[in-house]
């Protein structure tokens, strides 16, 4: 026995770290620069997309130790979004909840200097990098994977006209958080996903070829791995396959930042959703025993209890066959029938159950602690003050996301700017009765002479910096003089003049004020719906 694990031991293989490099050096330059659309395609799918089906048992040894479990919970994440529309709603709803709208200040500058070119200089680079970059549609993309993948990965890219953000690979077996710095936290990036085909490794910054070529073509494999190094000076530092991303090249958001496991935000929820299937066929059982419908009948038996017929029944079995046949022809595949001719027939239905599914996703999506209402339709009565209150903690959730965001203007644009530094600051949603709320306040505070053009432009959705423009075209074209006279109240007739009190906005409506004006119970006393 003792010899023939030996001779096992001998045959095997064993090759150390610099040969296996030879081998990738030598896989490369047998194909080199191999791209095709199919393996360009399947990449870019891979940045973002690797679901994988959980199973009860599968997602239960996840769920037991979340740490070690990051691909799975993130593979089960992106199978729960396209399995179950009930979660893709839930997803997009939050995801898309954020309006981005932003203010900015200097937080250097005296009031003499606001006129000053110095200021002026560094103003136009805010306004270039504001312009370059939409960061409504990329910082938008970023929490749809934040609330998806729980950590975002990218590459912020300038190319003289646009700043984009590249989406670098999600999964922990590329990237993975290796740090903390003063504006959040910083990762590392497995260089193994270079020579995978279909990756050109051209279409990155250039910062990665660079290091690629040291990997292998120059260093031969030898690394320096030094995670003390500032996150500006990162690039210096790796570990095998391994590089640590410098903060000019790479950019972290996570969901949760308190945390560096990366564990999908609706985690808690997937023990539901993985009953999804389940729940569906069993509706489909019950709609099935619903449609159909059975016919039972007894067959008759010879009154007179001398005949010695065997069995007693007054009916040859053949000839029970062909009524049946006959029934079954008559009635067709929705209605069973069991015997004919019959005594005492008989229906047997059974009750409709149509609520079961429908109750599961109610109580699985409410588990999420976002009121259903506000994102499907349903048949309770809404209470307008606890759909309000359920909004509110909605936006209280995602709003906590915006101190990352700022961050990241504020490093980007303050270490452009030569003399003066800038803060940003991001606010509100996308619901309608948010942006009221902030322009009321703008414009109460206009009316006692604290006027702010910047909170006005955020309220209304607008970059503070256009708004600006736009005054300014408005004024120097003359346009206000183009403007029909606006009417003054004392000179209306009493007849034009609208009575009564005015209509209260929707956000200010009780339940009561909402069932009148949809009932139109003011209209016969000569009000307006």
């Amino acid at each position: 026995m003792a010899r023939k694990k030996i001779e096992e031991n001998n045959d095997k293989i064993l090759l150390s770290q610099q040969e296996v490099w030879d081998v990738l050096t030598f896989a490369q330059s047998m194909y080199p620069g191999i791209l095709t659309p199919m393996l360009l395609n399947q990449r870019m799918k891979d940045v973002s997309l690797n679901p994988l089906q959980a199973t009860e048992d599968s997602l239960a040894d996840a769920m037991q130790s979340p740490k070690d479990s990051e691909l799975a919970l993130q593979a089960f994440s992106q199978d729960f979004e396209i399995q179950s529309q009930p979660y893709k709603r839930l997803l997009s709803y939050l995801g898309n909840l954020l309006a981005f709208d932003f203010t900015y200040e200097s937080i250097n500058c005296k009031p003499n200097e606001y006129k000053s070119p110095k200021y002026q200089k560094d103003l136009d680079i805010l306004k270039q990098f504001t312009d370059s970059f939409d960061y409504k549609k990329e910082f938008t993309l970023v929490t749809n994977e934040l609330l998806r993948n729980e950590a975002y990965f990218c590459c912020p890219r300038y190319d003289g006209t646009k700043v984009i953000l590249q989406e670098m690979p999600s999964s922990p077996n590329y990237t993975m958080i290796t740090g903390r710095w003063d504006y959040g936290l910083l990762y590392s990036l497995n260089m193994y996903w270079f020579i995978q085909p279909g990756v050109d490794i051209d279409l990155y910054p250039p910062f990665f070829k660079k290091k690629y070529n040291d990997y292998w073509v120059k260093n031969n494999g030898k690394d320096i791995y030094v995670p003390s190094l500032s996150p500006t000076n990162r690039g210096n530092s790796s570990w095998v396959y391994w590089q640590d991303i410098p903060v000019d090249v790479g950019w972290c958001w996570k969901m949760n930042p308190s945390s560096a496991t990366r564990l999908p935000f609706f985690s808690g929820l997937f023990l539901d959703l993985v009953q999804q299937g389940t729940m569906r066929a069993l509706q489909k059982n019950i709609n099935m025993s619903v449609a159909a419908r059975l016919i039972i009948g007894q067959v008759g038996r010879i009154k007179d209890a001398t005949a010695k017929i065997k069995d007693q029944f007054d009916i040859l079995p053949q000839t029970l066959g062909q009524f049946l046949a006959l029934v079954k022809s008559a009635i067709g595949d929705s209605i069973k029938v069991a015997a004919a001719p019959l005594e005492n027939m008989q229906q047997v239905a059974f009750p409709a159950e149509n609520a079961v599914y429908n109750s599961y996703l109610k109580n699985t999506l409410a588990t999420s602690g976002v009121n259903t209402n506000l994102i499907f339709t349903s048949d309770l009565k809404m209470n307008t003050i606890e759909t309000q209150l359920s909004l509110n903690v909605d936006e209280q959730l995602m709003n906590a996301l915006y101190p990352q965001f700022e961050d990241f203007m504020n490093y980007h644009i303050n270490k452009l700017t030569k003399n003066y530094k800038f803060r940003f600051h991001f606010e509100g949603t996308q619901f309608f009765n948010d942006r009221q709320r902030r322009l009321d306040t703008a414009m109460t505070l206009a009316s006692i002479g604290v006027v702010l053009p910047q909170k006005i432009a955020a309220a209304i959705g607008m970059n503070p910096i256009t708004l600006q423009r736009q005054l300014e075209e408005c004024q120097n074209t003359d346009w206000v003089d183009k403007l029909t006279p606006i009417v003054l109240a004392s000179q209306i007739s009493k007849e034009e003049q609208t009575t009564g009190r005015p209509q209260k906005k929707d956000s200010e409506l009780t339940d009561s004020g909402e069932q009148t004006r949809s009932d139109g119970g003011n209209v016969a006393k000569g009000g307006k719906v």
